[in-house]
C-alpha cells in the first residue's frame, strides 16, 4: 500500500476501553449484536458491488467486513485497520491491518466504500482524520460513519427506581470518564456538518436505537462497560452496591429500554 496523502500527526489518547481484558471480548460480541442490523441496512441501500474496493476502520469481530468481502466478491478487496485486531476473526477476502488509521499506509483515492463504526467519536482529532479518509475514497466513493450519541440519556422507559437511580450515576460518571480519554459524546449528531466542510456531498442521516428488554445486548452492553471501567466508576463516586444494582438491573426481563441513541451519517466524495 502506498500512501501520499496527509496524515495528522501527534500522539492519540488512550482507548477508552482494553481490548487486552477478558470483557473486551465480550463487549465486540455484543456491539455487533445491537449493530449488525441496522450496519447492513444502510449498506444495503448503498448497493455494494463485486469488484469495490472497501476500507473499515475499527472492526471490532470483523463482522461487517466479513459480509462487505461476501458482496464485493473475488474481485473486490477489503481492508481493515485497527490499533488491536485481535478480536477481528479471519475471513476469506479480508485483509487484517494493524495501525493508526492517523498514519497507516494506504493509498489514495482507492477505496469505493469506507465504513467507520464507534471510531471518530473517540478520537479530538476527528475531523483531520475524516479528511484523511475523504483522500482515500476513489471520486463517487462512499463514507458511512457510525457513532453514539451520549447527550442522549433518557433510555430506561420501565425499571425500578433503585434501578434508574443506579442507571443514571453509571452513566454521567461513564461520560465524564469518556471526555476526559477524548471522547466527543455529542459528535454523533454534528457529524452531517462535518461532512459537508470535508466537501462530501449527498450526505444522509439515520437514527437507530432498538428497544431491548433486560438480557438483551442493548442492555447487557451496559453492564459489561461497568466492568471494563469498574475502577474509575469507582474513583468518581460510583459505590459497588450502585454496579451490582446497574447489572442486575440489566439482566432482569422487567427492564425495559433503548440502546444508546446512533446516528449513521453518509456522504459521497464529488465525481465520476
Amino acid at each position: 500500500m502506498n500512501a501520499t496523502a496527509a496524515t495528522p500527526t501527534g500522539t492519540p489518547p488512550a482507548y477508552m476501553f482494553d481490548n487486552a481484558t477478558d470483557e473486551a471480548a465480550r463487549q465486540v460480541e455484543l456491539l455487533a449484536d445491537i449493530l449488525d442490523p441496522h450496519t447492513t441496512e444502510v449498506i444495503d441501500r448503498i448497493g455494494v458491488r463485486p469488484g469495490w474496493r472497501a476500507l473499515e476502520i475499527g472492526p471490532g469481530r470483523g463482522t461487517i467486513a466479513a459480509q462487505l468481502a461476501r458482496r464485493v466478491g473475488p474481485t473486490g478487496t477489503v481492508v481493515t485497520v485497527d490499533l488491536d485486531p485481535r478480536h477481528v476473526q479471519p475471513a476469506p477476502g479480508v485483509e487484517i491491518v494493524t495501525g493508526d488509521i492517523r498514519t497507516v499506509d494506504l493509498e489514495p483515492a482507492r477505496f469505493d466504500l469506507i465504513h467507520v463504526r464507534l471510531v471518530l467519536m473517540h478520537l479530538p482529532d476527528r475531523e483531520e482524520i475524516l479528511a484523511r479518509l475523504v483522500g482515500l475514497l476513489k471520486p463517487g466513493g462512499v463514507i458511512v460513519v457510525s457513532d453514539w450519541d451520549c447527550t442522549w440519556r433518557d433510555m430506561l422507559i420501565d425499571a425500578p427506581p433503585s434501578v434508574r437511580d443506579a442507571f443514571a450515576a453509571f452513566q454521567t460518571a461513564l461520560t465524564d470518564i469518556a471526555q476526559d480519554h477524548g471522547v466527543d459524546p455529542s459528535w454523533a449528531r454534528t457529524a452531517p456538518a462535518a461532512m459537508r466542510r470535508a466537501g462530501l456531498t449527498d450526505i444522509t442521516a439515520t437514527a437507530y436505537t432498538p428497544l431491548c428488554r433486560g438480557g438483551e445486548p442493548g442492555l447487557l452492553l451496559h453492564a459489561s462497560n461497568s466492568r471494563q471501567r469498574e475502577a474509575a466508576l469507582l474513583a468518581a463516586g460510583m459505590t459497588a452496591a450502585d454496579l451490582e444494582t446497574l447489572r442486575d438491573g440489566m439482566t432482569s426481563p422487567d427492564t425495559l429500554g433503548f440502546a444508546y441513541l446512533m446516528f449513521t451519517t453518509v456522504g459521497r466524495r464529488p465525481g465520476a
